[in-house]
């Protein structure tokens, strides 16, 4: 099994991404998030493990990279489990890939992608922090073992000052849960410095739907509602009705906009929302250096 792949091996009918690599480190993640996708087809979802021979393996098929493309790290894990801080694999996978002059979007929940900033603020690389609501409380229920959302909001101000252009992800969005929180989210995330943000409802899928009702008896019978009876089958998930999709993303690019920052949303269905040049914010990867053609060994 590879460790660089192309993104996206399923084709998602509404991905409007560039085309681009994934790179993960870790297989599973810690974080145990209610809403999280990997459980469908990742074993262990939420147990953590180090990816063997990683960086031998990483530079063996960078031979086949087009590097022209930037790598997503990650998007089936996040780069910064709590392991890593002992393992050092994503800041090992980051220093071959930035002193080689690729392009890199980090994608995490956690503030320890402050520490490799000395790497990132050098190289081609961008920052983009999931955030998903401000309520400690809410945060700790939902996201049960990912950093705080204070903590994040910390890390995208202390990125930014250092340098570093980031977005922020406020995905997923789901009724009645988080929902209500957006407006004083978006103008944090603002005050960090964040220049573009991705967002996106939620699209449940059969467990994770199970662990988010089991969690909110009460939404139960609403969200079976607006997903099962009312909702959209897209792929192997369960959308809200468009309508209802549309005019809650719409709400979000509002507020975006209005706190200055440009606005995406992710497989969702309407282009007619983005103002970003791409949806996903690897447009903010700076180019500090020419793209090498090198030859690895």
């Amino acid at each position: 099994m590879t460790v660089i792949a192309p993104f996206d091996p399923w084709k998602g009918p509404l991905c409007t991404c560039p085309p681009k690599y994934s790179f993960s480190a870790y297989t599973g993640c810690t974080h145990a998030c209610l809403y999280c996708y990997i459980s469908s087809y990742i074993p262990r979802p939420f147990e953590c493990r180090a990816k063997r021979r990683l960086i031998e393996r990483l530079l063996r098929e960078l031979r086949k990279v087009n590097p022209d493309l930037h790598i997503s790290i990650a998007n089936s894990s996040d780069p910064y489990p709590p392991v890593e801080a002992k393992l050092e694999l994503t800041r090992r996978a980051l220093r071959e890939l930035l002193s080689r002059g690729y392009k890199v979007q980090l994608i995490t929940k956690s503030d320890l992608v402050v520490r490799d900033l000395d790497l990132i603020r050098s190289g081609n690389c961008s920052v983009s922090i999931t955030v998903t609501t401000l309520d400690e409380k809410l945060a700790n229920k939902l996201e049960p073992l990912a950093p705080s959302p204070k903590r994040r909001i910390k890390a995208l101000e202390t990125l930014v000052r250092g340098g570093v252009p980031c977005s922020a992800r406020l995905d997923p969005i789901i009724p009645g849960i988080n929902d209500e929180g957006v407006e004083k989210l978006v103008k944090s995330i603002a005050k960090a410095g964040v220049s573009h943000v991705v967002s996106s409802t939620y699209k449940a899928k059969v467990d994770s739907f199970e662990r988010l009702v089991k969690a909110y008896p009460k939404l139960r019978e609403r969200l079976y509602e607006l997903y099962w009876s009312k909702g959209v089958r897209i792929g192997r998930s369960r959308l809200l009705p468009r309508k209802v999709r549309y005019n809650l993303l719409k709400y979000v690019k509002e507020l975006v906009e209005e706190n200055g920052m440009t606005f995406a949303t992710c497989r969702e269905g309407f282009p007619s929302l983005q103002s970003g040049e791409t949806c996903d914010g690897s447009h903010l990867i700076p180019n500090r250096r020419a793209q090498p053609r090198l030859t690895l060994f």
